[in-house]
């Protein structure tokens, strides 16, 4: 029979490596850096639309 991962939850942390940890940081921050040049360079879409419905209607009155 399998081990249940369940029974695992309630046990205390343990700890890890100072550098295992640095380096999971590292990548988290690396990401978190892409996602915000991602960001920069895109088209937030509904933005667009609803600002462009609203010159539309402003053009027409």
């Amino acid at each position: 029979m399998e081990n249940n991962p369940f029974k695992h939850i309630d046990q205390p942390l343990k700890d890890v490596p100072a550098e295992l940890k640095s380096k999971v940081m590292k990548d988290i921050a690396t990401a978190k850096l892409l996602m915000d040049l991602a960001g920069l360079f895109s088209l937030n879409v509904g933005s667009v639309i609803e600002r462009t419905i609203k010159e539309r209607k402003n053009k027409r009155t």
